[in-house]
């Protein structure tokens, strides 16, 4: 029978320990836990589970711990999840039938992101591949194997799976942003990794990421430069999927009053940036604003069509089908404008828009 270890992280956890421990009986065969330091009783709850857990000192370095964790995994499969990520009812059995397939070696999951206000956000981060030495995480913090799971699954020509059962992501809420003091955190191991290696694209885009998230767009202008350099240089950015994303913020941190010369700097960012979604989201965003209706619905068809394993797709096909809505809408189409509102409503039923506009478009008696 194919075995599967779950590899976590943790320190100081034991109020999110129990909820954890309750959704994800039956999910594994080797529980293995890296505590970098804690001083609560979350070593004695996760031994009392039956936990494999290894201490190792807190290096500012999430990539190492996850890697120690790796390390001591013996299971066919490697499953990656944190202490506030709750696999709802069905997910150890969809894991199992998954890694029972042939040809699939990787799988992300379905992540709901709870949020303030009760809005919930869909991702899909890569937390499922096979146990092969190749794979290793990178970076501080924000940590990330894809690269290398890109290569083991080249390697052993295997694919990627998508999980359909969500799990559960309370970090999100400001209850726990805040409690643990993340922002500052998260700001000075960043600023750490930049000094390891100051042509790093990845951090400066999850800096310009942490920014936006606390609101705090004041600080966003020279790490945007410093990204807008390196990319004209030439400095590869990697993971490929954030590149839409992170030419857009550099776009609002340069280009915030000035729409024609930001559609100009969006345009010569195509050739690192014309796959993925979030790239022609923000393109179709400006066209929109410049009544180019035809050319703006284009790109909110590509940024949903180029979205299929991008771990923000349910954003991305959100926003891209509520873009259509509004064109619909201005070009007096109620009827479409309707359909791609139920389309959306559908993947986001909370988003705040797509309700006023459906509920608008209800109204109309179409």
């Amino acid at each position: 029978m194919t075995s599967l270890s779950l590899c976590m992280i943790m320190r100081d956890e034991e109020r999110l320990i129990p909820e954890f421990l309750d959704h994800s009986r039956g999910l594994y065969d080797q529980f293995v836990v890296v505590d970098t330091g804690s001083v609560d009783r979350t070593v004695p709850l996760l031994t009392a589970a039956g936990a494999e857990v290894h201490r190792q000192p807190w290096r500012d370095d999430f990539a190492r711990a996850r890697n120690e964790s790796l390390r001591h995994a013996t299971g066919d499969w490697i499953l990656v999840l944190d202490a506030d990520e709750f696999p709802q009812e069905g997910f150890a059995e969809e894991i199992r039938a998954l890694i029972a397939s042939p040809g699939v070696g990787a799988a992300t999951i379905l992540r709901h992101d709870e949020q303030k206000n009760g809005i919930v956000r869909k991702a899909r981060p890569l937390r499922l591949f096979h146990n092969d030495p190749g794979v290793a995480y990178r970076c501080r913090i924000h940590e990330d194997a894809s690269e290398s799971i890109a290569a083991m699954l080249a390697k052993r020509g295997e694919r990627i799976a998508a999980l359909e059962t969500p799990v559960r992501h309370v970090g999100y809420l400001p209850q726990h942003m805040t409690g643990q003091n993340k922002e500052r955190r998260d700001e000075r191991l960043l600023k750490l990794a930049l000094k390891d290696d100051p042509k790093d694209l990845y951090s400066r885009y999850k800096l310009l990421e942490l920014y936006r998230f606390w609101g705090k767009a004041a600080k966003t202008a020279p790490i945007a430069r410093e990204c807008r350099r390196l990319i004209e240089a030439g400095q590869r950015i990697v993971p490929a999927h954030i590149a839409g994303d992170l030419v857009e913020m550099i776009r609002g941190a340069l280009f915030a009053k000035d729409a024609e010369g930001g559609l100009a700097f969006l345009e010569s960012m195509a050739p690192v940036a014309d796959q993925t979604g979030h790239y022609h989201l923000a393109c179709g965003l400006l066209l929109e604003n410049k009544a180019c209706f035809a050319e703006a619905g284009e790109r909110f068809r590509r940024a949903m069509a180029v979205a299929t394993l991008d771990p923000a797709r349910a954003l991305i096909e959100t926003r891209a089908l509520a873009g259509l809505t509004r064109l619909a809408m201005a070009q007096g189409d109620m009827a479409g404008a309707k359909a791609h509102a139920r389309a959306a409503a559908q993947i986001s039923p909370d988003d705040a828009e797509i309700a006023l506009a459906l509920g608008f478009l209800e109204s109309l008696r179409l």
